[in-house]
C-alpha cells in the first residue's frame, strides 16, 4: 500500500523528534537504536516510490520540452490556430513571424503553467533527496552509536 508523501513527511518528522529526545537522554540502548534504525530505514523505502515518481515527472518537464511546447504554441499562434484562455487575449494584431510567435509563446498561461509544473517537480525531487540523504545520515548516527 502507497502512503501518501505528506504522512511519510510527518512520520519522518515524529520519529526524527523522537530519537532527538531519545538520544539527549543520553540512553543507548541497543534494542532501542536497531529500531529507531529500522523504521527509519522503513521510511527511506517508503520515499522511494516518491522519489523515483519525482524523477520521472522532472524529466518530462525537462528543458527540451519546454522548448517543444514553446514552438508547437509559436507555431500554431503563426498559423493562427492557437486558442487562448478565457483570461487572456491575443498579444498581436496580425499573424506573428516565427520568431515573434515564439517571443508571444513564452507569456502564455500554458506556457508558464509547464513552467510552474517543472518547477515544482523539480523542487520536490530535491526535497525528496534531500530527505532520504538526512536519513542516511541519521543511520549511520544511530550505526556509530550502536557499535560503540
Amino acid at each position: 500500500m502507497r502512503k501518501e508523501l505528506e504522512e511519510i513527511i510527518t512520520e519522518y518528522e515524529d520519529l526524527r523528534q523522537s530519537f532527538r529526545t531519545f538520544s539527549s537522554q543520553g540512553d543507548s540502548n541497543k534494542d532501542t537504536l536497531l529500531e529507531f534504525q529500522h523504521r527509519f530505514l522503513d521510511i527511506k523505502a517508503d520515499l522511494r516510490e516518491w522519489h523515483t515518481k519525482m524523477v520521472s515527472a522532472s524529466e518530462i518537464r525537462s528543458e527540451k520540452a519546454a522548448t517543444a511546447i514553446k514552438m508547437r504554441i509559436a507555431i500554431s499562434m503563426m498559423k493562427g490556430e492557437f486558442k487562448f484562455g478565457e483570461d487572456e487575449q491575443p498579444m498581436y494584431d496580425k499573424l506573428p513571424s516565427l520568431s515573434s510567435a515564439e517571443k508571444f509563446a513564452g507569456a502564455t498561461k500554458e506556457y508558464k503553467e509547464f513552467l510552474n509544473q517543472r518547477a515544482f517537480y523539480k523542487e520536490s525531487f530535491v526535497n525528496i533527496t534531500d530527505l532520504r540523504e538526512d536519513i542516511n545520515g541519521i543511520v549511520t548516527l544511530i550505526r556509530d552509536k550502536h557499535n560503540r
